[in-house]
């Protein structure tokens, strides 16, 4: 498996893991905010949670002992017994002072004495009308005068306040409200060692889960990757089997050759029996020598093709050059021109070079189509056959001057069993057509008519991959 795509796979791992890890943190730094938030809500309420019912049973105390009853509408509401009450439970280690307040929030009694009123916010007062306590922390508070146990001046220091709303046990009328100040350095500790505490939680939890995440990234990663790798080998393997297929297709190929072998060598086989069946004798020489032609024809067909089996099977391969084709073509072709009374023109060329393999393909395919266009032309006419190199592709282009093909075998052309030459199998543009798609090429019927037949032959100038 190419580094890179192994380097950037692990990239993407390590921005993946960073981004979960991000997440996480944020999510646990999140939940660390709200639950010191809660905790620190609980430990501020937890001094009104036990002032609270003091004050309310200080405050039934002061009503048994002062006679009075209030009764089932609460109507009476004595600030005297509000006043002790909220002083009463003020009296504990701490306390910098409490200030005691009517129902209807006017002031009545402050201690110190010389610690000044605030009157009470409107929500504040309204909550304690609901008879609940309110705690509010204060981590610098300036000290007013008054305060005991802190002087005016002194820097800023924690402070709790608590607000308790006063009424009788098991009325629902407000009958005074008490306000105490409560020295919260103790409370401070308190909550700094809690934050601390849930601090290094949260240190250890992001470790612990960073770790896990990062492991498991890094498994996951190490997982995706061999999965990658068993998946290029897999495919390594299929791309070698199908080359494989490929050469074994390409095979084949052996067989269209050795087919056109055996077309090739119909005609002058025919032609050979046919002479030596009617001239028996040796006094005609001519007509011995006409056999002599086709015999040495057929000789070089067949050390062409034999010649050609052999360069397929072998791993050697060489070069032919645009030149060397058409020169090739015009020395095997020009005897049976002449022979015809057929004038045989062959041009283009091009120094590029072609492998062997496709240009003695594309030679066997020339040379049908050669052959069929100085057969179908009549004496004094001219086959014309031109290379040229156009764009990046070769094209191979044979015009005769016959009669054109019939109508009716068009259609089938390329397809075994259709000729239009008297006698014919239709087998020699059947295995061209083959033969062309082997190498990639086109070959394509251009034009026809009675004025001749134009054949064509493209092929890309680099094999196709």
């Amino acid at each position: 498996m190419p580094r890179a795509f192994t380097t950037r796979t692990a990239a993407v791992a390590l921005a993946a893991g960073g981004l979960l890890v991000a997440i996480f943190a944020g999510l646990l730094l999140q939940f660390r905010r709200d639950l010191a938030a809660e905790i620190h809500r609980k430990i501020i309420e937890r001094d009104a949670a036990v002032l609270h019912p003091v004050a309310l049973l200080q405050l039934r105390d002061g009503e048994v002992h002062s006679g009075i009853h209030t009764g089932a509408d609460d109507s009476i509401s004595p600030n005297s017994d509000t006043v002790l009450a909220a002083l009463k439970t003020a009296q504990q280690t701490g306390m910098l002072g409490v200030a005691v307040f009517a129902a209807d929030g006017t002031p009545l009694r402050a201690v110190p004495a010389a610690m000044l009123f605030v009157d009470l916010p409107p929500d504040d007062y309204l909550e304690l009308t609901r008879l609940k306590p309110i705690s509010r922390y204060h981590p610098r508070f300036a000290p007013g005068p008054g305060f005991t146990g802190l002087q005016p001046g002194e820097e800023p220091v924690p402070v709790l306040e608590v607000l308790l709303p006063l009424h009788y046990p098991g009325g629902a009328q407000l009958v005074g409200i008490a306000q105490y100040f409560i020295d919260a350095r103790p409370l401070a500790r308190e909550l700094a060692a809690i934050d601390e505490q849930v601090g290094g939680q949260t240190r250890a939890t992001l470790l612990v889960g960073a770790a896990l995440i990062l492991l498991i990234v890094g498994a996951a990663t190490w997982g995706l990757t061999r999965a990658q790798r068993i998946i290029a080998e897999r495919s390594e393997r299929l791309i070698r089997a199908n080359f494989e297929l490929a050469l074994a297709a390409k095979a084949s190929v052996l067989g269209q050759i050795t087919s056109h072998l055996l077309h090739g060598l119909q005609g002058p086989v025919a032609g050979l029996r046919a002479m030596l069946a009617a001239r028996t004798g040796p006094e005609n020489e001519t007509d011995w020598q006409t056999a002599a032609d086709y015999t040495d024809r057929l000789q070089t067909m067949i050390q062409e093709t034999v010649t050609l089996l052999g360069e397929r099977s072998s791993a050697h391969a060489y070069e032919l050059s645009g030149h060397d084709l058409v020169a090739g073509w015009r020395d095997r072709h020009q005897p049976a021109a002449r022979a015809r009374g057929v004038s045989l023109a062959v041009t283009g060329g091009f120094s590029d070079n072609l492998d062997s393999n496709r240009g003695n393909l594309l030679g066997l395919i020339a040379d049908n189509l050669i052959e069929n266009a100085i057969q179908a032309s009549p004496a004094q006419a001219t086959v014309r056959v031109s290379l040229d190199l156009v764009g990046d592709r070769l094209v191979l282009t044979v015009r005769d001057e016959g009669g054109g093909i019939p109508e009716n075998v068009r259609p089938r052309l390329f397809l075994p069993g259709r000729s239009s030459k008297a006698g014919g199998t239709g087998l020699g543009l059947a295995i061209s057509h083959l033969l062309a798609r082997e190498i990639g090429a086109e070959l394509a019927l251009v034009q026809t008519g009675t004025t001749g037949t134009t054949f064509s032959v493209s092929l890309p100038r680099r094999p196709v991959r």
